[in-house]
């Protein structure tokens, strides 16, 4: 099971595009609408949730899901 923070996990059921979480070695890549949105470390968990890197895939996945990203 991906442990992804449930703020992301939430603004990607709620975004009505498709997406996926493919597992690397040491990220997740969050995939929106066929296109690379975010890569989150694998030590982002659900406890870890004010990091910088928690804030930065959030801002991230809001652009791609509004098609700001090419």
């Amino acid at each position: 099971m991906r442990r992804l923070p449930s703020e992301i996990e939430d603004l990607l059921r709620a975004s009505g595009q498709p997406w996926r979480v493919d597992t690397g070695s040491k990220h997740f890549k969050v995939i929106v609408g066929g296109r690379l949105a975010a890569i989150l470390p694998k030590s982002l968990t659900r406890h870890r949730v004010k990091d910088r890197s928690h804030r930065n895939a959030v801002a991230q996945i809001r652009r791609a899901i509004r098609g700001e990203i090419r």
